[in-house]
């Protein structure tokens, strides 16, 4: 039986996580870093200070970080704007489905509260969710559990019983530790032998979720 849903937001409501990197690589670039891919992985999935810290690590001590930041999210919000919000296949559809048949729907991002909410109300979406929580409001973000256990604490349930639907291992890890029904619906990186423990179901897309619950397959 399933009380309630968790989504992620980048990567699986929205098409942005690839629009991002892009962004992302080409902001490193300009400021004379060539080997983007180790940065564009490790932060994926994780808050903006959590990335920070992360790339840290690795740039000079002197690297104008907050200056490149600001930089990339100029040129992603600029992108955003020309395109409109890249909505996945088959999560309206989801989320109508699950307000229909009187489910509460929750939202889990490693995005800041002011991205989530403008994303959310570019695309129409706010609504479909009676808890939406970013990543600025936890201590430690994902693959630590926090932000899963603040939702479900909101939600008033246990997770055994809710499903999250995550796309990168950092979301998955989260949500396992969390003591939730993890299901993968891949972005960026493919489903791999490494992530079938934190994996529970397993779908190409949002789509084929939702005919897998329409039919009592997902539970």
């Amino acid at each position: 039986m399933i009380d309630g849903f968790i989504f992620d937001m980048d990567g699986i409501l929205f098409d942005t996580e690839r629009l991002f990197n892009k962004c992302f690589a080409n902001a490193l670039r300009e400021y004379g870093v060539e080997d983007t891919e180790y940065f564009l992985t490790a932060c994926l999935g994780r808050s903006s200070a959590e990335s920070k810290e992360i790339c840290m690590e690795k740039l000079p001590v002197d690297f104008p970080y907050d200056e490149m930041q600001k930089n990339l999210r100029e040129a992603f919000n600029t992108r955003l704007t020309e395109g409109g919000m890249p909505v996945k296949p088959g999560v309206y559809l989801m989320l109508e489905y699950l307000k229909t048949n009187r489910y509460p729907i929750a939202l889990a991002s490693s995005s800041t509260m002011k991205s989530v909410i403008h994303h959310l109300e570019e695309a129409n979406m706010t609504e479909y969710f009676s808890v939406i929580v970013g990543g600025d409001c936890v201590e430690k973000g994902k693959p630590q559990p926090d932000i899963y256990l603040y939702v479900l604490d909101k939600m008033n349930m246990k997770g055994k019983n809710v499903i999250a639907f995550e796309d990168s291992p950092n979301g998955l890890k989260a949500a396992t530790a969390a003591g939730l029904k993890t299901v993968m619906i891949p972005d960026q990186i493919p489903f791999s032998e490494e992530l079938k423990p934190y994996v529970y179901e397993k779908f190409n897309t949002m789509t084929s979720a939702l005919e897998a619950l329409k039919k009592g397959e997902l539970r």
